[in-house]
């Protein structure tokens, strides 16, 4: 009886956690892969790993970055596997972003991938200098110089591409 009550709360967990990062956990991968079912394969990965190997989180904040971790780690093992031909952005990602938006991710996506991933969790999720360090296993220096340089590559390719206002 001990066990089922332990099974259940396991899996309310399990459910709780699926809704509240699918979508967080969907555009970490969309900004690493060239599809949308390659997306989705990543964020239902990641959540079989999370029911696999049952980690056990101190706070909300550990199992989000430990979410955003796996996943990361899942695209850059998908990303070896795949050919090493560069594969523009297409359609059902475009049709999934307004215009705007949609230049704005291409224009993030031309970035080295990690500064790719320095610039998302930064200005998309909102973490600090030090948790991304944290999440990318860097020193806080070295993610500080990653987005300062990610910041001028992206001002300079938009300015190149005629945007007025810049970062």
């Amino acid at each position: 009886m001990e066990q089922k009550k332990q099974q259940a709360n396991r899996d309310r967990e399990i459910v709780r956690i699926v809704e509240t990062y699918s979508d967080m956990l969907m555009r970490i991968a969309l900004n690493r892969v060239n599809s949308i079912a390659e997306a989705e394969d990543v964020v239902q990965t990641t959540f079989e790993r999370l029911i696999r190997r049952q980690p056990r989180f101190e706070t909300r904040e550990h199992e989000k970055a430990w979410l955003i971790k796996t996943a990361i780690r899942i695209c850059i093992d998908a990303a070896r596997k795949a050919s090493r031909a560069n594969v523009p952005l297409n359609e059902e990602i475009a049709a999934a972003y307004s215009e705007e938006s949609f230049e704005l991710l291409d224009t993030v996506r031309q970035l080295p991938e990690r500064d790719r991933d320095a610039v998302y969790l930064y200005y998309y999720e909102e973490y600090t200098i030090r948790e991304i360090a944290k999440i990318l296993g860097e020193r806080e220096g070295t993610t500080r110089s990653r987005l300062s340089r990610a910041r001028q590559k992206l001002k300079a390719i938009m300015e190149g591409e005629g945007y007025e206002q810049v970062l």
